[in-house]
């Protein structure tokens, strides 16, 4: 007698079926249902927390409490949140974008960070599993291109950048390595992130987020 023939039935949601789940999460909350919001914290926090704070955000406690207040900012204006076909993570994206670019003003910080670093980190269009996961792979190739384009400018540019962008270190720590005041600091970041985009731009074209397809 032949064994029994098992049929694989694939119970993985499709795209369209998460996204209709997503969107009865989205109704629930804007409801008051407190446990749908959670749902979409779980779903999404990840995402938010690394494609929106952290390029922006290198102290990981810091990172971790804007994560925190884009939820509750998020939870506060659910209502106002109109559904239009693309998912509730561009939004959850762009006020996380505007939350860590509002607290570097006004810590400050924010006037030794060069405006294209800014739009590394865009306000999302149609963004969903396959584009997050296109974003995770073309991240290595910035990795290498970044590498490249660093060892063509002068070292203590390459240094600069190395300390506060690519390994995040706090500007009177990064000053202390540099042994340099912070102002001084600050300045040689600037002139730094104008060379290192002159040549990323001579060897790849227009500046890293065109490359990417960011605005």
């Amino acid at each position: 007698m032949r064994p029994a023939e098992h049929t694989h039935v694939n119970t993985t949601p499709s795209d369209e079926q998460q996204r209709e789940q997503e969107r009865a999460l989205v109704v629930r909350a804007q409801a008051g249902d407190t446990a749908a919001f959670r749902a979409l914290y779980q779903r999404f926090a990840p995402a938010v927390h690394r494609y929106a704070i952290l390029p922006l955000v290198h102290d990981r406690v810091l990172a971790e409490d804007l994560l925190a207040d884009t939820f509750v900012r998020a939870l506060e204006n659910i209502g106002r949140f109109q559904w239009q076909g693309k998912g509730v993570l561009p939004w959850l994206i762009r006020i996380a974008k505007n939350l860590c670019l509002d607290h570097l003003r006004k810590s400050g910080r924010v006037g030794s960070w060069p405006t294209e670093y800014e739009q590394l980190v865009p306000d999302p269009g149609e963004w969903n599993g396959e584009t997050l996961a296109a974003h995770r792979e073309l991240t290595g190739l910035m990795r290498e291109r970044i590498d490249a384009c660093l060892e063509e400018i002068n070292p203590r540019y390459r240094r600069v950048l190395e300390l506060r962008l690519v390994q995040g270190m706090a500007r009177d720590r990064a000053a202390e390595a540099m042994e340099v005041s912070i102002g001084t600091l600050d300045v040689l970041l600037f002139r730094a992130c104008k060379a290192f985009r002159k040549v990323y731009v001579s060897r790849y074209g227009d500046g890293p987020q065109r490359e990417l397809g960011f605005p």
